[in-house]
């Protein structure tokens, strides 16, 4: 991308390798993004002024929050579906 006068470098880190490639896949639209290794990506945001390279960050950041709960939410319903009949 061509040189702007504001840009914005984001790192994103996670234990697990699967939840990263999840949350960077939901950027694929958005941002083109790099991958550092198994559990880091990076995404570069360059505006020409500051009002819309925040626009874009509070974008982004939304996006990834939200798939962010989403792994969350998979991961607690997964744990929640264990047969517990044999407890009684």
């Amino acid at each position: 991308m061509a040189e702007t006068p504001f840009s914005l470098v984001c790192t994103i880190a996670r234990a697990d390798a699967a939840d990263i490639r999840a949350m960077r896949d939901s950027l694929i639209s958005e941002a083109e993004s790099h991958s550092i290794d198994d559990n880091t990506f990076s995404f570069r945001l360059d505006e020409n002024n500051a009002k819309d390279l925040r626009a874009m960050w509070n974008t982004r950041i939304r996006g990834l929050i939200a798939a962010d709960e989403i792994l969350q939410a998979i991961e607690s319903a997964g744990s929640s579906t264990k047969d517990n009949s044999m407890d009684a």
